[in-house]
């Protein structure tokens, strides 16, 4: 799925906010939720010291 620059920049910001646990990703919209979701998971493996 392609998203506009305004919904790649929300993804990055809930994302941040999931990570942070300001947010669960129930509380994400559902449009970007999936995508929301693989950042995150992308985020935690960097941070485990894995690359993709």
């Amino acid at each position: 799925m392609s998203f506009s620059i305004i919904e790649q920049k929300l993804i990055d910001a809930y994302t941040i906010l999931v990570l942070a646990e300001k947010k669960t990703i129930e509380e994400v919209p559902e449009k970007i939720r999936n995508a929301v979701d693989i950042k995150v998971a992308e985020r935690t493996i960097e941070v485990l010291g894995g690359s993709l």
